[in-house]
Parts: structure tokens; C-alpha cells; sequence
């Protein structure tokens, strides 16, 4: 009966792009403006390169992989002009002898700083360049102390000691600094985990769409319940396997559409773990769940259109979908651990055995759903 209904369904073309190809459009799009957005209000700081030497490069490329702050590299020239219009926050030049005062482990005063009163950004900025210059001056040092004791000990060293130690030492602030810290923020202690970083913007945007689709998708229950369900209120078992039939055909469409969309952002973006397929299949099964009960609880095509916008943007808010809720406050961002879009959060970064919370809370959603469907269909009349 569910291959039936599903032939039934393809036969559909509309039905079709709207399943396959919709939310995938839409979190395309989306996530390019999402990250336009983010990229336009990026505080924009310049960097001057005056000495053009292999650090100076090295510093500056890596600042402008930084994702908080746009780093722009200009001429002195463009950056006081730019300055003067209020078109960047501050700017800070390498000046000659860069490479040479890091050399010698100078690492106080050796870039220049000019910013404006107005300037928002100084302090922290700087905190991020020091931070690169330290870590040249890190590496340095232990280079300059590995051949200082091979001179000692009367090692042998080959000509590549000190670039071999340097990059040594270099390679031991990745994948990330030695040190981490814990913090307080509105009260609430923040521990850092390892690979706890929240998944980047696409995911949970498809999964916003995928929800707001399957709530579209799901108005059968009202349509054929004035005509289909009276008469088959005769007989309980054929409309409860009926209903069952339709949502697992939707539902097995849905999963081959998470499929794809997988196959998709592995393109893209290049996701890697095959756990984030894992999630995306049984948070689309929920989504299938949840926009059939949502649907069984509405009487009006209209006004359901309209409540299922609502709801589920707001879920999507508050379950992290458009930004990091946590940023507007903890007690939200505990509730959206408890809601299935957490799936799509954190799922790049943790495997099967730490997610377990996440995937309990979409079975019981699943069983609550199936629940109250069967209890609003007995009291149709």
C-alpha cells in the first residue's frame, strides 16, 4: 500500500519540485544572503604591509582567515583615505624591520596603530594581532633555543635545524591554542568541548525549510477529511492504515530528498561525516510526524497555511535555524536543546554516543505525534 501511494505521489510533478527541489533552492540562496550579511557586518579593520617579508605575509594571511573581524589589506595610502570616511575601523602596519625585530624576540611596538576616537573595535583587534605576532615570536625563540643547544651539546645539525624547529613549534598551536578557558556569561558557566562548534549555516536552514515544506505538504489531512475519512470511518483499521500509508510514502520521499540535499552540500561545502545523513533522515521523519499531527489538529486549509508559518519559524528560531541562540540568552538556548532542529546543529562535530539526548527527544516527539494523530481521527464525525 505505501509503494502504491508513492507512485501515486511521483505521478505529481508539482508535488515533486516542491519535495526535491524547493528546500534545496532555499537554503541555497539563503545561506549566501545569510552570509553576505554576516560578511557585510564584519567590523572592517586594515592591514598595511610595509615590510613584505615571509612573516608579515604569513600574519596577514592568517588574519584574513579570521570570520569575526574583515581584515582588508591596503596600501598606506587607501587605508588613511578610508580612514578619514569612517569606511574602516582602525589600521595596523607592519612597518620595515618586521621580520627582523620577530627574529630577535621583539615583539613590543613592532606594528604601528592608527585609529580614529570613534574607532569600536581597537582593543580587540588588537588582541588578535598580538596574538599572531606572539605566536611568531614563540615559534622564534624555540628555534633560536634548539640550535643554541645543538651549539652546546655539539650536536650535528643539518641546515634545515632552525626552519625544522620553527615549523615544529608552529604546528603545535593547531588544531587549537594549548590553553582553553572557561567563561561566564548572563550567570552561566560555558564549558568548551571539543567539536562542539555549531554546524554552519546550511544545514539548519534546509532543516527550516524541510519542516516549513512537510507542513505544505501535509494538507491532505484536512482535504480528504470531509469526503475520504467518513467514509472510511466504517471501517478504523483501514483509515488508520491509510494514514499510515500516506505519511510513510512522504516520509520515505523526504528521506531520498535528505539524501540528495547530502549528497549536495558534500559537493559544496564539502561535508564529510555520514553522520550528519544519519540525523538529516530522522529529522525529516520527524518533521513528517510533526506536520501530520499539526494538520490532524486544524480544521480550515487557510488558517493551518498560516499557523504552520508561524510555528514553524518560531521553532526554527528558537532551535538555532538562523543564528546561535545563545547569543540572546541561556534559557533559550537550553530550551532548544530539547527541540528536534538541535539534530542540525552540532551534529558535524559529535558522534553517535553524544547525541544520544538529541535523538531520544525526536523518537518521543515521533511516538507523541502518532499518539495524538490516532486520537484526532477517532473523534473525527
Amino acid at each position: 500500500m505505501i509503494s502504491e501511494k508513492i507512485k501515486q505521489l511521483l505521478k505529481r510533478p508539482m508535488l515533486i519540485v516542491m519535495i526535491f527541489f524547493l528546500p534545496l533552492v532555499g537554503t541555497v540562496i539563503s545561506s549566501s544572503f545569510l552570509a553576505k550579511v554576516q560578511s557585510d557586518s564584519k567590523i572592517p579593520v586594515a592591514l598595511v604591509d610595509q615590510d613584505h617579508s615571509n612573516m608579515s605575509k604569513q600574519v596577514l594571511d592568517r588574519l584574513q582567515k579570521t570570520t569575526e573581524i574583515q581584515f582588508l589589506s591596503m596600501n598606506e595610502e587607501q587605508a588613511r583615505k578610508q580612514l578619514a570616511k569612517n569606511k574602516i575601523d582602525s589600521i595596523f602596519v607592519f612597518p620595515n624591520g618586521f621580520q627582523q625585530e620577530v627574529e630577535v624576540g621583539n615583539y613590543q611596538g613592532v606594528i604601528d596603530l592608527l585609529t580614529l576616537p570613534s574607532s569600536v573595535a581597537t582593543e580587540a583587534v588588537r588582541e588578535v594581532v598580538a596574538s599572531e605576532v606572539t605566536r611568531l615570536t614563540t615559534n622564534v625563540k624555540a628555534a633560536n633555543e634548539v640550535r643554541f643547544l645543538y651549539k652546546v651539546y655539539h650536536i650535528h645539525a643539518g641546515p634545515d635545524l632552525w626552519k625544522e624547529a620553527y615549523h615544529y613549534t608552529d604546528n603545535q598551536w593547531k588544531p587549537k591554542p594549548l590553553m582553553t578557558i572557561d567563561y561566564e556569561a548572563q550567570g552561566t558557566k560555558k564549558h568548551t568541548k571539543q567539536g562542539s562548534v555549531q554546524m554552519t549555516g546550511y544545514v539548519p536552514l534546509w532543516g527550516f525549510f524541510t519542516l516549513l515544506l512537510c507542513c505544505i505538504t501535509s494538507d491532505w489531512m484536512i482535504k480528504e477529511r470531509s469526503h475520504l475519512f467518513k467514509r472510511m470511518k466504517t471501517m478504523q483499521k483501514g483509515l488508520y492504515g491509510y494514514i499510515r500509508s500516506v505519511s510513510a510514502a512522504y516520509a520515505v520521499l523526504y528521506v531520498l530528498q535528505a539524501c540528495i540535499s547530502f549528497a549536495l552540500f558534500k559537493w559544496l561545502y564539502g561535508v564529510e561525516s555520514y553522520d550528519v545523513l544519519l540525523y538529516m533522515c530522522i529529522y525529516v521523519i520527524v518533521c513528517v510526524a510533526f506536520s501530520t499531527w499539526l494538520a490532524s489538529e486544524s480544521q480550515r486549509v487557510g488558517s493551518y497555511y498560516m499557523i504552520s508559518v508561524v510555528i514553524v519559524t518560531g521553532l526554527s528560531i528558537i532551535g538555532g535555524s538562523f543564528f546561535a541562540v545563545g547569543e540572546l540568552s541561556a534559557t533559550i538556548e537550553r530550551i532548544s536543546q530539547w527541540l528536534p532542529q538541535h539534530l542540525l546543529l552540532y551534529q558535524h562535530a559529535l558522534p553517535l554516543t553524544l547525541i544520544w539526548k538529541e535523538i531520544a527527544v525526536s523518537i518521543a516527539c515521533i511516538c507523541l505525534c502518532a499518539f495524538k494523530i490516532v486520537w484526532n481521527v477517532r473523534s473525527i464525525k
